[in-house]
């Protein structure tokens, strides 16, 4: 079992940053109750590593959000975490399902992409934090003993990312959850990984900092123009019963265009990228270093080409 982190305390608020605002603010967390008590307790914590993260109840779960029963939570759960429903396509009937919702497509200027040469893109709508990818390919993650190996199952190649940079977008369950290329280029084979479904919420972090190296997730190589080789995984998360990508062979990609998506709950997308190939925006930088993750959006500018 992983060794129990607990700095700052399971309950303390979790602070971001917001670009639009230029302050910080708390999070909104989605059943926070249950949160703290699944990670806040020793009871709480057993029962999550040996009952609630197996796929199976995921997706017993998922199959009760795809019953049409489930429409009943959709306004609810707009009016509580305040959706901007005038940016969403909404289908001629409506949606069927809570999952439906969940998936849902947004109007096509809803998330401009940001076409300025150089410049990285946020793959998803999230919350970002970077660290270092150090000697041995271990990443610089507080409370944590990672390898990068760990995460993508890489072996020799992810040796050539020593000295390189992690940048992690963390998606909420109230997040709009697709997720697209960062450049043109080609994409390689998707591959799975299979584990449990601990949550990414930032509360389970705090207590269980391996999840990335836990949790189901895929992985692939992605040829950029920009930036060069790039490896990106996707983190399924409690509840995701499903990540769907577009092109699980592989084959060429275009900056923005959408890569896949999570099927209900919150998700994690990570990027490593080699050596100089990338330098982050200052802000985004700036309070990494004080573990506060900065909000993003799908296509938005969050770095630059580096000199590699």
């Amino acid at each position: 079992m992983d060794p129990l982190v607990n700095t700052p305390p399971v309950k303390a608020p979790v602070q971001l940053y917001n670009r639009q605002t230029g302050s910080l603010e708390n999070e909104s967390i989605m059943a926070r109750q249950f949160m703290d008590l699944s990670y806040g307790s020793r009871l709480g914590r057993f029962l999550t590593d040996h009952i609630l993260t197996r796929r199976c109840l995921s997706g017993l779960y998922g199959l009760w959000q795809r019953h049409p029963v489930s429409r009943s939570k959709i306004r609810g759960f707009i009016n509580e975490f305040d959706i901007d429903m005038g940016e969403v396509q909404v289908p001629e009937n409506g949606f069927t399902c809570f999952n439906d919702f969940f998936i849902r497509r947004l109007k096509p200027d809803a998330r401009p992409v940001d076409r300025e040469p150089g410049l990285l893109i946020s793959p998803a709508d999230g919350r970002v934090k970077i660290f270092d990818i150090g000697k041995h390919t271990r990443l610089d993650i507080k409370g944590s003993d990672m390898r990068l190996d760990e995460i993508v199952d890489a072996g020799a190649v992810t040796r050539n990312f020593e000295g390189g940079l992690g940048v992690q977008v963390r998606l909420a369950p109230v997040d709009y959850h697709r997720f697209g290329y960062i450049d043109d280029g080609n994409q390689g084979p998707i591959h799975s990984i299979d584990g449990r479904l601990f949550s990414v919420s930032p509360v389970a972090l705090r207590v269980r900092p391996r999840i990335w190296a836990r949790n189901y997730r895929h992985w692939c190589e992605l040829k950029t123009r920009t930036f060069g080789p790039v490896l990106q995984a996707e983190i399924g998360a409690m509840i995701v019963g499903s990540i769907i990508q577009h092109k699980p062979a592989g084959g060429p990609c275009k900056r923005g265009e959408e890569k896949g998506y999570f099927a209900l709950g919150g998700s994690t997308v990570l990027m490593f990228f080699k050596k100089g190939a990338v330098r982050m925006d200052p802000d985004i930088a700036r309070y990494s270093v004080q573990g506060i993750e900065t909000l993003v959006k799908y296509g938005e500018a969050i770095g630059i080409q580096g000199i590699a």
